[in-house]
This record gives C-alpha cells, sequence and structure tokens, in this order.
C-alpha cells in the first residue's frame, strides 16, 4: 500500500523538476545579467582591491550612468563613440581598482574598469567592432605594440590588446556586454614603463579573464 504522503512527496519532486526546467531562457540560457553583477569587488580577483583613493568611484560597487551625457559626465571625456548609431547601451559602469603585488611593478598598479551593458550580444559585437576605427582607438598605431586582434589567449567572445607604451589596454565583448579594462603600472623608472614587460601584461590578462567570467 502507498501511502498518501508518498504520493505527496513523488509529486513534489515531479513538480520540482519541472519548475527546475523552467528556470532557463527558451534557448537555454541563464537570466541577463545586471551590470552590477559583472563588476568584480575586492578581493574577487586576486590581489585586486577597489582603489580607495579615487573619490568618486571609492565605496560604491561602480558609478554608473544610463546616458550619453550622463556618460560624459561620469568619466569627464567623450562617451559618443560608445552611443554612436546603431547603438543603444542601457547602462555603463566604472570602476577603479589598484594592487600592491604585481611583479615588475615596484610601486603598484591600478586598473580601470569599464563596462557597458546593450540590448543584445549582436549590439555588444559590433560596437566592439566599430569602436576599433574610432580616433581614440586608431591613434595608438605605431606604439611599441599596436592591437594584437585577436588575443591569445582569447578573453570573452572576441578581444584585443594593445600595449600603449605605458598601459595594457584590453577592450572584448561577451554576451550582450562590451568591456575595457586598461591597467596603469606606477608611474616610475623601468621596469613600470618598459613595453611589452610580460607581467604586467599577465595581470592585465587575469584581469580581464575574471570580468569575462562573471558574465
Amino acid at each position: 500500500m502507498i501511502r498518501p504522503v508518498s504520493l505527496l512527496f513523488s509529486a513534489t519532486l515531479v513538480m520540482g523538476a519541472g519548475l527546475l526546467g523552467c528556470s532557463s531562457d527558451s534557448g537555454g540560457g541563464s537570466t541577463p545579467k545586471e551590470v552590477l553583477d559583472v563588476v568584480p569587488r575586492s578581493n574577487d580577483v586576486s590581489g585586486w582591491a577597489v582603489d580607495p583613493n579615487n573619490p568618486t568611484t571609492a565605496g560604491v560597487v561602480a558609478k554608473t550612468a544610463t546616458t550619453e551625457v550622463a556618460v560624459e559626465g561620469l568619466i569627464d571625456g567623450a562617451a559618443a563613440d560608445f552611443f554612436a548609431d546603431p547603438y543603444t547601451p542601457t547602462d555603463f559602469a566604472w570602476q577603479n581598482y589598484a594592487n600592491s603585488t604585481i611583479a615588475d611593478a615596484p610601486d603598484g598598479a591600478r586598473v580601470t574598469l569599464y563596462i557597458i551593458a546593450l540590448p543584445s550580444a549582436e549590439q555588444a559585437s559590433g560596437l566592439y567592432a566599430s569602436l576599433r576605427s574610432a580616433s581614440l582607438y586608431n591613434r595608438k598605431a605605431g606604439t611599441p605594440e599596436d592591437w594584437q586582434d585577436p588575443t591569445s589567449p582569447l578573453v570573452g567572445s572576441g578581444s584585443r590588446i594593445q600595449d600603449t607604451g605605458d598601459t595594457w589596454w584590453i577592450n572584448f565583448h561577451k554576451g550582450n556586454f562590451y568591456v575595457e579594462v586598461n591597467l596603469f603600472p606606477s608611474a616610475g623608472p623601468a621596469p613600470d614603463f618598459t613595453p611589452g614587460n610580460a607581467n604586467t601584461k599577465a595581470a592585465a590578462f587575469t584581469f580581464a579573464q575574471a570580468v569575462a567570467g562573471k558574465i
């Protein structure tokens, strides 16, 4: 004889399995991330903490903005390239990090992180491609190392990296996000500004890959 409680328990398991099966979207993926879900907190990336010396971004997950005018005011610079037709960013996040443990950056290093959420993966990959011809992104040709595109290893769904002479600059896209990671070794004598430094390059990749892993 099967007890009623056993029937109830079995029915609950079946219903639960059905609900679990419906938790993903129709394509089998997870619920889309919000931009703040992608921003690393202090020490999410080993050795990197939110920079306490930046008065705008210290003490918050990230500073955010949703319009071209607001983004331009936030980063004190041009934002038009991010909002160029047909791209319609829905959110922008900015955070700064500091690390005092990177080899060949004896006085530490900083990372500036920009994350842009767009309506679709197609818009994110399109923005990534279109920015390559924007003046800010092509004016550095002829610096110690022009863009490597794609990078090796690849970050996200598509990525490029450039040695600007004093920073490692990585751009990548994944899902509906476009991301920029700019790693600045400390302002000091060599090896801080040694072009092509392998340790600071590896640190830039590690940080970018950690962000990609959160998408």
